[in-house]
């Protein structure tokens, strides 16, 4: 029988050099995902499990116990001798996205204030909207915590009833 597959898993218990092939299988956090290219990049692999670089990092698990983290624009070697697969883990400093632009944040609870902070704005001059599941931004109460997980939306916009 002919494989047009290599699992990469395989060949790293042995010990072995992963040959060329068409296609590579690989796990990542435990599933099983069949790649087209011997050297994807880090955002293509945490796709496949539908997370985004901007809450997740890649990490290449090796037998030998070594660890490294996967930059998103970073090609990965899946031929690479003693690679056994992919994990993914939250990040601490996680982005989200205000007025179209990205910014870093610690993931978590945060305030309205903190968050507005990021591009120079105050809950008195600005109110921040969040924009969840296709649905229209919603303005977020000042006096209330924001859960940040990573990849928010949100929008400013001034306070009204004030000078323009």
């Amino acid at each position: 029988m002919t494989s047009t597959e290599i699992d990469i898993f395989e060949f790293s218990q042995r010990g072995e050099e992963v040959p060329h092939a068409p296609a590579y299988r690989v796990r990542i956090d435990g599933e099983v995902f069949r790649i087209d290219t011997p050297t994807p990049k880090g955002e293509l692999l945490l796709g496949k499990v539908g997370k985004r670089p901007c809450a997740f990092e890649l990490i290449e698990e090796f037998v030998h116990g070594k660890n490294e983290v996967v930059e998103p624009e970073e090609e990965v070697d899946l031929r690479k001798r003693g690679l056994k697969g992919f994990i993914t883990a939250h990040k601490e400093i996680v982005t989200i996205f205000i007025n179209g632009d990205p910014y870093k944040i610690e993931r978590g609870n945060r305030t309205v204030a903190e968050i507005l902070a990021k591009v120079g704005q105050t809950p008195e001059g600005y109110v921040l909207l969040e924009e969840k599941d296709g649905q229209p931004p919603m303005p977020l109460p000042p006096d209330r915590p924001v859960k940040i997980h990573g990849c928010e939306v949100f929008h400013t916009q001034p306070q009204s009833g004030g000078s323009s």
